[in-house]
């Protein structure tokens, strides 16, 4: 039985099951969007909360992981919406190509987790979202547009403008050790 089918039958053995199978994946995303371990766990509960409340809207026409991560970003948005932090989408839907297996292997031996994740941490949360989806969740182009609503061009805009922020964030924080 899948999970969502065990928590319309018996609430409370489904949300169990839910948080057990999900709740370090959605933990670990929530963690790389808020930059904050409180804020992440708030937000996973009141995910989880929403889920359980939400089952019979439901449809199992897609992956069921995607869907709560969906209710998980619309959260997210909102919260930072009622913050003032709305951001307005960087640059304009164009085919931007996809950066090559190679660039990411060169970032991860010439960076440690701490240093993306602070520098992910300092990009704007539309940007974070696509790269925590691209590279933390492994979803493709046309998953992300879907989960997001927007067209795969924005999609691929976001990354373009994420790794170009990730980027230079990073050779200014390699550039500040340099000097220490």
């Amino acid at each position: 039985m899948e999970i969502w089918q065990e928590i319309r039958k018996n609430g409370e053995n489904g949300a169990k099951k839910l948080v057990s199978d999900y709740g370090n994946r959605l933990f670990a995303a929530a963690i790389l969007l808020c930059a904050d371990e409180h804020e992440a766990e708030e937000l996973v509960f009141r995910t989880f909360d929403r889920v359980i409340k939400k089952i019979r809207q439901y449809e199992p026409t897609g992956e069921f992981f995607s869907w709560i991560y969906a209710i998980m970003l619309n959260f997210r948005r909102m919260d930072l919406r009622k913050r003032h932090l709305d951001i307005v989408p960087v640059g304009t839907p164009r085919d931007i190509p996809e950066a090559s297996p190679s660039g990411v292997a060169d970032v991860r031996r010439m960076f440690t987790r701490e240093d993306v994740g602070n520098a992910l941490a300092k990009i704007s949360p539309l940007l974070r979202e696509v790269v925590v989806l691209k590279y933390f969740e492994g979803r493709d182009i046309d998953e992300i547009a879907e989960m997001l609503t927007v067209p795969p061009g924005t999609v691929k805009s976001r990354l373009h403008n994420a790794r170009k922020e990730l980027c230079e964030l990073l050779n200014r924080q390699k550039k500040e050790e340099c000097h220490d």
